[in-house]
């Protein structure tokens, strides 16, 4: 027979855990994205997608998953999204046929200029009342957290 270990929340209540923390401000920012973003036929889903491809285009598939950290089934599923709304292009690696290149096409390279300041704008409002210093602190012990998980 196992013991139970009798656990006292008041030493450890959940608005001090900081997964929820962390679980709540995603929640809370999913549709604040969703809603400066959907204009231009861009879901939260596809959104950090573009922002990889903006800073690295033309890279193959496996590349693009790990940048924005997630699966293969997921980005499979917004690069189809993409496509379909023409902010991209596929095609098959000439060195590896086995990789598929993925390109932004005009429409989606042009989607930088009016989205990347819109959520610039969003990101400093968040940031309203932190300093620089503590902003990049955020950033880092964010950095620690996510290695923390021991996911790549």
């Amino acid at each position: 027979m196992s013991k139970t270990r009798k656990i006292d929340h008041t030493q450890y209540p959940i608005k001090d855990s900081i997964g929820h923390l962390i679980s709540v401000i995603n929640r809370q920012l999913q549709p604040m994205l969703e809603m400066k973003v959907r204009d231009q036929g861009v879901t939260y889903g596809t959104w950090f997608f573009l922002r990889a491809l903006w800073e690295e285009d033309g890279i193959c598939q496996v590349d693009l998953a790990k940048r924005v950290a997630t699966s293969a089934p997921s980005t499979v599923a917004a690069i189809g999204k993409m496509k379909k709304a023409g902010l991209v292009t596929v095609r098959k690696d000439p060195q590896d046929a086995r990789k598929i290149v993925v390109s932004l096409t005009q429409k989606g390279r042009g989607l930088e200029e009016i989205l990347l300041p819109r959520l610039a704008d969003y990101n400093r409002a968040l940031m309203r009342g932190l300093t620089k210093a503590q902003v990049e602190q955020l950033r880092e012990m964010l950095r620690v957290i996510q290695a923390n998980t021991g996911v790549d």
